[in-house]
This record gives C-alpha cells, sequence and structure tokens, in this order.
C-alpha cells in the first residue's frame, strides 16, 4: 500500500508526500524483519515456502541475507518438498510470481511438472478437467484456485511482460524461459494494440525464436545467448538486423529494442 501511495506522489510531482510514504516504508520493513525473521533457523517463520518467498518478492529481506533466504527456498522445494509445493490457493500465485521475478523459472518448472500429490498433475492423474479447491479435491472440485501456472506460462515460459515504462502494452518485454526437457513454446498475447507473439524451439544448443511485435510499438527481447556475435536474425547478424537495437549483454542473453514487426532469432 505505502509503496503504491509513493509511486503515485512520484506520477503527481509530490516529492515530500513520496518522500514521507517511503520512510514509512523502510520502518516497517524493519519492523516485519525483526518480528518474524529467525536468526538461529536463518528463515522466515517455519521452513514452507510462502514463508521466504513472500519476503523475498516484498523486498523485506536485508541485502546479507537475501542469498541465505534464496538457498533455503531452493533447499526446501527440491530437498524438503522433493520438487513440490507446499502452498495453498492464495500463496502459490505469490511463490510463482517472485520464481519468475527472479529468474528461478527452473524451480517453478519442477513444482509445475509433478505428477503427484500435491501439484497439477495429480489433479490431472486423478480425472480431473477442472482446478479443485484443495490439493487433495476434497472439497469443491470446480473452483478458480491454483490457476496461477496459466500466467506464468505467458510471462515465465513465452516471457511476454508488460513494460511498466509504456503501459497498456505500448511497450512490452519478451524474455522466455528455456527450462527443463522443455523444447518448445508457441504463444500470443492480444493487447489493445495488437498480437504479440513469442514462440520458441531448441534443438541441442540452437535456440530460434519468432517475436511478433504490434505496430506502433516497441519492445525488450532478451535472446538467450552465450554471447551477442553469435546471435542472428532472420539469418543475419543481429548487430546489423533492420528494426534492432543491441542494448547489452546480461545473465546468459543477449537483450535487444526492437520495433514493430517480425522477428525471427537464432542463437
Amino acid at each position: 500500500l505505502y509503496d503504491m501511495l509513493a509511486k503515485s506522489a512520484d506520477a503527481l510531482g509530490r516529492t515530500d508526500e513520496a518522500r514521507r510514504h517511503r520512510a514509512k516504508i523502510a520502518e516497517l520493513k524493519l519492523l516485519i524483519h525483526s518480528a518474524y525473521y529467525k536468526p538461529n533457523e536463518k528463515l522466515y517463520v517455519v521452513d514452507e515456502q510462502l514463508n521466504q518467498s513472500m519476503p523475498l518478492m516484498l523486498d523485506l529481506v536485508p541485502e546479507d541475507l537475501r542469498g541465505t533466504i534464496q538457498k533455503k527456498l531452493e533447499d526446501i522445494t527440491l530437498m524438503k518438498n522433493n520438487g513440490h509445493l507446499d502452498t495453498g490457493m492464495l500463496g502459490t500465485y505469490f511463490l510463482f510470481q517472485y520464481l519468475q521475478q527472479c529468474g528461478r523459472n527452473d524451480l517453478a518448472f519442477t513444482m509445475a511438472t509433478q505428477k503427484d500429490f500435491p501439484g497439477w498433475g495429480y489433479m490431472l492423474a486423478q480425472g480431473a478437467t477442472t482446478m479443485w479447491e484443495q490439493w487433495d479435491g476434497y472439497w469443491s472440485q470446480i473452483h478458480s484456485c491454483y490457476t496461477c501456472p496459466g500466467g506464468w506460462m505467458y510471462q515465465g515460459l513465452a516471457g511476454i511482460r508488460p513494460d511498466k515504462t509504456g503501459p497498456g502494452f505500448k511497450k512490452s518485454i519478451i524474455k522466455p524461459a528455456i527450462v527443463g526437457d522443455l523444447t518448445w513454446v508457441k504463444c500470443h498475447y492480444d493487447s489493445i494494440h495488437g498480437r504479440i507473439v513469442s514462440n520458441w524451439k531448441r534443438e541441442g544448443t540452437r535456440l530460434a525464436m519468432d517475436v511478433t511485435i504490434p505496430v506502433n510499438t516497441t519492445a525488450t527481447v532478451y535472446v538467450p545467448a552465450k554471447d551477442a556475435a553469435g546471435v542472428t536474425e532472420s539469418g543475419r547478424s543481429a548487430a546489423k538486423a533492420v528494426g534492432v537495437k543491441f542494448l547489452r549483454l546480461k545473465d546468459g542473453a543477449a537483450i535487444y529494442e526492437v520495433g514493430s514487426g517480425t522477428y525471427r532469432f537464432q542463437s
């Protein structure tokens, strides 16, 4: 709430008000951290996923502890839970949002593809055609719970995301996640400006991306690559492609700014 108020004050040019809200945020962060962090166990509250992912997502974790809590979340997922979720109808959404934001789509993929209890694969194995209210299906078996993988498939796997510097998809971000044994993704989103497409396919160490950006909009495209020199667009070096501007190489991806049109990247 205070973060939204601070950003609203920024937009309205009320700098004193924004400063006051951010001072309150800093105060609350310290209070929440001291109330819920357990130094001896190096975790928040108990060893469950939401208790670690929510403080990370809300930037409540002091910088010197972020790596520790991120590792704790990974250990809970892969070791304690054997690749499964331990979240409920509300927590599952926030867990997947955080994993997407921090670039751990690999963990999200691991949980999404489990075929036994608890998880979506278990629902499918039991013949479910709608989402259940609980992982075990005890109560309602047609309930709008646990639907967050749908959004993650668009924003995480295909990587179609809004860019806050160009609201309403005037600017978009294409940042696909190449994870697990997944070899292809085909996805599109019909924005108010037109259809945004993000398809990718990999064969061995080669990756092909087909991206379409609507007229009168721009996008930032992340092409997973070892180096920018090996990236091509429509068969030519991406550095010489029309409508493509190289920005930087970061976290295993060559990042480009592109205008409207259809692009075929390979790396």
